[in-house]
């Protein structure tokens, strides 16, 4: 990022984004460390998985705008402003604000019937969307979306923040059960992204 910051414009904006991230590591591994155990890992395996000191580093802060629509506008009721997908980190914090709506997740047998429920947004709370692979399916990762306003619903600009808590690019993934075949979190992602774009 060096030279990259918009510090012109807003002063100190990259040390306060950094100092953001940092503190959403430190949440993401508390978070982490409470399923450690039950996963039959110690409680520190999931903060050395992610070490913001190695060069294999790899989680990120993503700052989200959603445009606002045009009042006249008629949007598709297909067309939405983050399709249905699961993420594929061991965790993410969501981060969003008061009144600003359409995230939605279909968990669990909700997918088969597409059930999608609306998470309410609050400036007070941080959404969560657990590891899958490192538990064995345990702890799945839900389908999620955001939609775009609908009639009578707010049509203004959304912003969130979202922190992916993505093991380093050496560290090995392998459940407790052995459900899934030992791979990188480097090689892990490749096969997801592949998999987005297939077919």
């Amino acid at each position: 990022m060096e030279g990259l910051w918009p510090d012109d414009v807003l002063p100190e904006f990259g040390l306060r984004a950094l100092d953001f991230e940092t503190r959403c590591r430190d949440v993401a591994m508390r978070v982490l460390s409470c399923f450690a155990d039950k996963l039959g890992f110690d409680s520190d395996f999931f903060t050395r998985a992610h070490d913001p000191q190695s060069m294999h580093y790899q989680s990120t802060l993503r700052m989200l705008h959603y445009f606002a629509l045009p009042e006249d506008a008629e949007p598709d009721p297909n067309v939405w402003r983050a399709g249905a997908h699961t993420d594929f980190d061991c965790l993410t914090l969501l981060f969003q604000r008061d009144g600003q709506g359409g995230l939605q997740v279909c968990p669990g047998k909700e997918a088969e019937a597409q059930e999608w429920t609306p998470v309410v947004p609050s400036a007070d709370a941080i959404t969560c969307n657990m590891l899958m692979r490192w538990s064995d399916d345990r702890l799945p990762s839900n389908f999620h979306r955001v939609k775009s306003p609908g009639p009578g619903e707010d049509r203004g600009a959304r912003y969130s923040i979202a922190f992916f808590a993505q093991a380093d690019r050496d560290v090995v993934i392998e459940g407790p059960d052995g459900r899934y075949p030992p791979l990188t979190a480097e090689q892990y992602i490749q096969q997801r992204i592949a998999a987005n774009f297939a077919g």
